[in-house]
Formats: C-alpha cells, sequence, structure tokens
C-alpha cells in the first residue's frame, strides 16, 4: 500500500484562517485586513500577526504528526518537489544526523547560510518555502516544547524527508 499524501500549505491556511477569523470578531478582522495589505516594514512585532503565525506553524505541526501516524512515513509525500528536495539535502548535508537534531550546529552562522542557500533553491517551486516552522529536534518523539525549534519551511521538510525515507518516523505510524 502506498499512501501518497501532499500536505497543503494552502488548505492549512485556509482552515487556520476560517477557523480563527470567526473567533477574531469584527475588528479582528479588519486588523488582519489591514496587515495583510500593509507594507511588511511597517508591521513590526504586530502581535495578532504573531498570534496567526503560532496558529498556523501549530496546525501544521499537528497536521503534519497525524500523518505520521496514519500512513506509512516511508511512503508520505509531503510536496511534490520531494525527491529534488530529499537530493539536494543529501548533497549538501549528506552526512547531517537527522534523527536528533543538534539545534546549535544546524542554527550555526555557518550551518545557516548553507540551509539558506539550499532553501533558496526552492522559492517559486515550494509555497512559503521560507515560512518559519516547527520541526521536532528528537525523530521518536512527539512535537512538545522541549523537543521543537523553528526553521524555514524547506529545511523542515528537507529533514523529515531524510528521517521518512530512513524510517526514522516510523515508530509513530499506528497501523490498522
Amino acid at each position: 500500500n502506498t499512501c501518497v499524501i501532499f500536505v497543503s500549505d494552502a488548505t492549512l491556511c485556509e482552515s487556520t484562517t476560517l477557523m480563527n477569523l470567526e473567533d477574531l470578531g469584527l475588528e479582528g478582522v479588519r486588523a488582519v485586513g489591514d496587515a495583510l495589505c500593509a507594507d511588511p516594514e511597517s508591521l513590526g512585532n504586530d502581535p495578532l500577526i504573531e498570534q496567526l503565525w503560532a496558529i498556523k506553524a501549530m496546525k501544521y505541526a499537528e497536521t503534519h504528526f497525524k500523518l505520521l501516524q496514519t500512513c506509512d512515513p516511508k511512503t508520505i509525500k509531503l510536496t511534490k518537489n520531494d525527491d529534488d528536495i530529499y537530493e539536494q539535502f543529501l548533497k549538501t548535508f549528506g552526512k547531517l544526523k537527522v534523527d536528533v537534531i543538534n539545534v546549535d550546529e544546524i542554527k550555526s552562522p555557518l550551518e545557516k547560510e548553507r540551509w539558506r542557500m539550499l532553501c533558496n533553491m526552492f522559492d517559486g517551486k515550494v509555497k512559503d518555502f521560507n515560512f518559519g516552522t516547527l520541526l521536532r529536534i528528537d525523530a521518536s518523539k512527539e512535537y512538545s516544547d522541549e523537543n521543537t525549534t523553528l526553521v524555514p519551511r524547506v529545511q523542515f521538510l528537507a529533514i523529515e524527508l531524510a528521517r521518512n525515507r530512513s524510517g526514522l518516523n516510523s515508530c509513530h505510524f499506528i497501523s490498522s
């Protein structure tokens, strides 16, 4: 059995937005509309925007983990660019240990630059390629405050693809 599922950023965004816009009320919806039309440089650290980002990131993480539990991770397809992302990851970071991520290592200035170059290869190919995404540090554990770090979307995809293909995420699959 092959389980091919694309994690659609648009679907996540739509469901998150629809779910939470109802909770914001009229003034909140207006504020979101104003923020979406504003110059990004003028936004600063708007608490509402940060809250909506956090909700979207958490929904994405929840959806990702549900996929790991319901489909054999070796068969999950996260994007239409999985093979290309994985190939570029292996070329650039082939020796990176992905079972337990060394956060200090992947966030060092040198490694950040290497990751930025890899991520930029998918600008225009992967929606929200550089959107802040929650990554589990230890592949054998669930998402939690202690087991999560923030990375660009393509970095998340590359590491999770490597985990899926090497069987590291299979421990979460609940066979029916």
